[in-house]
This record gives structure tokens, C-alpha cells and sequence, in this order.
């Protein structure tokens, strides 16, 4: 049996794909299983491609099925894993050769089945390339230690953690477990929601200094284009959700962060609204703001914000009118057009 799976969900990536498979099956660790998950891919290339690679490794499982999004796509992959330990590279990013023979490094198979070990990753985008570390210090954290990370896991600006599933290794019982939590309904924060359930029962986490081997690429195109009216109603289900999941757990006072949470997340609601094609953004932005329920809880929830134009956001959220509204829109413009 492999020390490691790694799950690499496929749709319609073929251009980026011979990237990320080369940069896994070069592994200075070879003590590897890859699966290739093939959600259904539409571009006539993929599904063949991933077969081609499994001819040329026998490392390579390739499983094709019918299309249900990226979360079915990795479960699937994870139930099929048989290692101890799963980590997750999405086929249009990149890790470093070295990325499992660090993550390897750090475990301790006492808790084989409840760890998680967590790197740094490199945000790739055309404009911009910038690293991101974990907000968490480098270390080991068990115990009490642990159970002082449960009560702001969320609803901080910067998260100790980042909720990725990627650029992390898994104790493949932890993530199975928590299986049960997942709601293929929700479209955004969709990794919170096996990251969250993960990091409240994990026994053992340990941040890596340094270790920036996981490429995260962002195709700005997808940011300018991706105005999603839906956007709200998904925020309102994962409200929900994490709500639940902090309640199952037993965790003490989460209501309070889970309302910091829904401020912070309102950040990307305005963003996807300054980002609409349509020419109504005054009065969508009005509208949203100073609906009685989500005015009430801008104002009434304390939240602390140091970046600037997160504070400009926020001036937004609680100010939305002509002039607050304009500048953020430009600005937000400005931003996408550097960028992509």
C-alpha cells in the first residue's frame, strides 16, 4: 500500500494537465498512488489523456464519470484512495517534486488517522505571482493548543489556516469520516466544508515553515467573468452548514465567529456585484446592503479589518451609496484589468 494519494479531479483541463501530472509523477518520493478523477469532461481531450498517463505509470488509477462538479469529482477519488494519507492537487496547479517527500517528513503514524499536515503555497496569476503563507506559526499544535484554534477557525480576516483542501496531507480516515458533512449544493466555500469538519476532529496539526511547493493558478479571466446572482443564497446554505457542523462538534460560542464568518464572506457578495456587466451596480448594491436582516448584522457585528482595501469594502458595506459604490467599482476594475 502507497503512503500517499494523490487525488487530481479532472474537467476539461487539458491544457494545463501535462503540467500538473508531470510535476506529480516526478515525486522525489516515490511511495505514491495517483488517482485521476475524469468529472465528465467535455473537450474530447481530457478523458483520453488521463488514460495515456495511466498507460505510461502503473502508479495511475483514472476514474471516468458521469459530471457532478469538483466536489464529487474528489470524494470519489478519496474513496477509491488506499493510502493513509490523501493529498489533493487540482489539474490546472502545480506542486514542486518535492511536495510529498516534505509532507511525508512531518507525520507521526501514532496519529495516522487523525493529522494533518499543512504548506504554503504560490498563487500563479498572469500579472501577478505572490507567495501566501499560513497565518497559523510554524509548528506542531495538539491538545489545548488545538482547542484554542476551534474558536476562531473562522471569521477572521486572514484565517489561521487556509481552508483549501489542497497543499495539505490528510489522514485519509479523518477526511472519510467527514464525508457525512458535505453539501453538494454549496458552489463557494465548498472546501470549508470538508477542510472545517477536518480541522475540528484532527488530533495532531502541524504548519510548515517555509514549503511553498503547491502552485495555485488563478485565471483572472474567471474572476472578471464570474458575476454569479446566486452568489447570497449559497452564502445563506453554508451559514447554515458550518453552523451545523460547529453544533455536532460541540464547539463552544461559534455563533459568534460564524457571524464574523457571514461579514467576511459579505467581502466576496459586493466584489461579485462591483464585478456585474450590467450597469444597475447603485442599485443591486443597495438593495442587498440595506436589506433589514443583512443590515442589522453589518452593523451589529463587530469584525477587525487592517487591510486597506478590505476597510474600503467595509465603508461600502456599511455606506452604499453613489460615491462609495463608484470608487469601489473602479477600483475593482482597475485591479482585474492589471491583472489578467
Amino acid at each position: 500500500m502507497s503512503k500517499i494519494s494523490f487525488i487530481i479531479p479532472v474537467y476539461n483541463t487539458a491544457k494545463y494537465l501535462d503540467q500538473c501530472m508531470q510535476s506529480v509523477m516526478k515525486q522525489t518520493y516515490p511511495d505514491i498512488e495517483i488517482i485521476i478523477v475524469d468529472d465528465g469532461s467535455t473537450d474530447g481531450v481530457s478523458p483520453s489523456l488521463c488514460d495515456e498517463y495511466a498507460k505510461t505509470d502503473d502508479r495511475i488509477k483514472v476514474i471516468h464519470k458521469e459530471n457532478g462538479g469538483l466536489m464529487s469529482a474528489w470524494i470519489a477519488g478519496s474513496k477509491a484512495a488506499t493510502s493513509d494519507y490523501l493529498t489533493f492537487v487540482d489539474s490546472d496547479d502545480w506542486v514542486e517534486f518535492d511536495l510529498a517527500k516534505e509532507l511525508v517528513a512531518h507525520i507521526d503514524p501514532a496519529f495516522a488517522d487523525s493529522e494533518i499536515i499543512a504548506s504554503n503555497y504560490i498563487v500563479e496569476k498572469a500579472g501577478e505571482r505572490r507567495k501566501e503563507t499560513q497565518s497559523l506559526a510554524p509548528g506542531v499544535y495538539m491538545g489545548k493548543e488545538l482547542e484554542a484554534l476551534h474558536s476562531h477557525i473562522l471569521g477572521d480576516e486572514v484565517r489561521p489556516v487556509t481552508m483549501s483542501r489542497c497543499m495539505k496531507l490528510i489522514s485519509r480516515k479523518l477526511l472519510l469520516d467527514n464525508l457525512k458533512y458535505c453539501n453538494h449544493d454549496i458552489t463557494m466555500s465548498e472546501d470549508v466544508n470538508i477542510t472545517l469538519p477536518c480541522l475540528l476532529d484532527c488530533k495532531r496539526l502541524v504548519i510548515l515553515k517555509d514549503a511553498y511547493n503547491y502552485h495555485y493558478r488563478l485565471v483572472g479571466s474567471s474572476i472578471a467573468h464570474s458575476y454569479n446572482s446566486k452568489l447570497l443564497q449559497n452564502l445563506e446554505l453554508t451559514d447554515k452548514t458550518f453552523r451545523d457542523i460547529f453544533a455536532d462538534k460541540n464547539i463552544k460560542d461559534y455563533d459568534k465567529q460564524m457571524d464574523r464568518e457571514f461579514i467576511i464572506m459579505l467581502f466576496v457578495i459586493l466584489k461579485n456585484e462591483l464585478r456585474c456587466p450590467e450597469k444597475d451596480t447603485l442599485k443591486r448594491v443597495k438593495n442587498l446592503f440595506l436589506r433589514p436582516d443583512i443590515k442589522e448584522k453589518v452593523t451589529s457585528t463587530k469584525i477587525d479589518i487592517t487591510s486597506k482595501s478590505n476597510k474600503l469594502l467595509y465603508t461600502c458595506m456599511k455606506h452604499p451609496n453613489a460615491i462609495t459604490v463608484g470608487i469601489c467599482k473602479l477600483i475593482i476594475n482597475m485591479y482585474d484589468k492589471k491583472t489578467n
